[in-house]
Parts: C-alpha cells; structure tokens; sequence
C-alpha cells in the first residue's frame, strides 16, 4: 500500500470522525427539542440524525479496512468496501423516508397539540446552517478523496438540511394553525427523502455490483498504448474495478512486426511497471497475432 493511498484513507477517517460528532450533537439538540415541544417532524429529523451517526460508523469501518494488505484471498484489496458503505447509507436514508412517512400518517389521523418555544426555535435554527456547512466541506473534500461513500453521506447532508428547515417551519406555523401541519409537512419531507433514498440505492447497487465503470483508466492506458511505437493495434481493453486506486486493466495488443518473445515480455514488465507505479493501475497486456503474424508462424 503507497502512501498515497494510506493517507486519503487516514484523511477520509478524519473527516468520517467529526461528521459523526457532529451528528451526535445535532440528534441530540434536535431530540431535546422534539420531545419537550412534542413536534413529530422534529423527532423525526433527530431520528434521521440518530441513523447518520449510525452510517457515519459504518462508513468508517469500511474505510479501516481499506488497511488490510492486500493477500491471495483479496489480491486487490477490499476498495469495494467503500460502495458497500455508500449503499448503506442510501438504504438508511429509505428507511429514514419510510419511518417518517408512516408517523405522519399516525399523527394526521390523531393530531396532536404542539408547544412552541422560541428557545427550541432557535435551536433547531442553528442546525439548518450547521449541517449545510458540515454538507459543503465533505463536498469539497470528497473532490480529492473521489469516495462514493462520502458522495452518498454528501448528498444525505444536504436532505438533512432541507429536512430540518421544513422542520422548522412546521414548528413554527404549528403554532399558529390548529391543523396537522406538523403531519402534512411530515408526509411531504418523507416523499422528498424516499425519491431521492431510491436515486441513491440504484446508483450505490451498480457499484457494489459493477463498480463505477474505470471509464477514465481505460482511456488513459488506451492513450498510452496507442502512442507506443512497440504496440501496432490495441484490441479490447477491459477494467475490473475493485474499489479506488484498485482497478486492474486487461489489454489485447498487437506487437510491432520484427519483435521477439522476450521483447515482448520485457514490454509487457515494463508498462506493467509503469502503470504501477505512475497512476496506481496494474495493467496486463494480452499478445495478440495479427492475420500478417499468423500466417508467418509468429507471435
């Protein structure tokens, strides 16, 4: 493992680590106020607060693993781990959208009275701009670490403000109608959650299954191979992705007429070596004999 690589895991524990003790610290306020003020919307979003420290906690195990060397059981490590997390975390956040869905339905057909307090107001107020800023850092951060478990907790950061500010205003016009308003915009909130909670399940599903693709590391090994003088025409290039800085690239190539076998091996150690070393891509080239080739007995 390079030190590359052991430091973006190192930085993502860190960001990872404060997220959740600041989610500890939003559930509790935010349940502190549900409870006293009886706002089902409020209890709710603190239970949403709850579950982020519980996804926080199992994107950080994900990551720690990213510390066992790699071994004949996992020859490219366990990256992976990184989408499992990710998909955890959009599962959470569907079960969050369904529980919230359900209580309010409870509460629109046995309203409740609801006890406004300008003190929990301004609580609840200063956790809108809390976590939008807690949203905008792991957004910012995530452009280097490029982690699709910290992608889903970014996007489940900015639901969670927009969550909180509906909370807020149910809160504060609960007190003023004598309605289910705190149910109403409890119904709303969890439609918004669940559409987005499916968005991110399907996203994460194809990752854990496929992987993202390695679109970027196929062109760039292709674009490096074409320009070899070594390499006369490059065949199918495929890449198997098992997590960041692990994806394995297998290329077909036909060698440049008038090389011999241990020239070829030589070539293929070499780029091998390169692409190692250079962009953290291991890379196998597959010798392939062109028509030409064949017909000679060559390669």
């Amino acid at each position: 493992m390079n030190s590359h690589f052991k430091q973006r895991i190192k930085q993502s524990l860190i960001l990872l680590s404060a997220g959740i003790a600041v989610n500890i610290a939003l559930a509790t306020v935010k349940m502190y106020v549900g409870l006293s003020s009886n706002s089902l919307t409020i209890m709710l979003d603190a239970t949403n607060s709850f579950f982020d420290v519980l996804t926080g906690i199992v994107t950080v195990a994900a990551f720690a693993v990213l510390f066992i060397p790699r071994s004949k059981k996992a020859p490219f490590g366990y990256g992976r781990s990184e989408y499992l997390a990710g998909f955890v975390v959009a599962v959470a956040s569907a079960v969050v959208g369904g529980t919230f869905f359900i209580q309010s339905l409870n509460r629109l057909a046995m309203p409740e009275p609801i006890w406004f307090g300008w003190q929990n107001c301004v609580l609840i107020s200063v956790a809108v701009p809390v976590k939008l800023a807690m949203g905008l850092i792991f957004y910012f951060k995530n452009k280097k670490l490029q982690s699709k478990a910290i992608a889903a907790i970014v996007l489940d950061c900015f639901l969670d403000t927009g969550i909180t500010s509906a909370s807020l205003v149910s809160f504060a016009v609960s007190s003023q109608v004598d309605y289910a308003v705190d149910a109403i915009v409890g119904m709303i909130i969890s439609v918004a959650v669940l559409v987005f909670a499916v968005k991110m399940v399907v996203d994460n599903v194809k990752c854990v299954v496929q992987g993202e693709g390695g679109e970027d590391e196929r062109k760039l090994v292709c674009g490096i191979l074409a320009k070899d003088i070594r390499i006369k025409k490059l065949g199918t290039v495929t890449v198997h992705d098992y997590g960041h800085g692990a994806k394995a690239v297998i290329a077909e190539a036909v060698f440049a007429e008038g090389m011999t076998l241990d020239g070829v091996q030589s070539a293929e150690t070499e780029f091998h070596r390169f692409f190692k070393d250079v962009h953290g891509i291991d890379v196998w080239i597959v010798p392939l004999a062109s028509i030409e080739d064949a017909i000679r007995g060559g390669l």
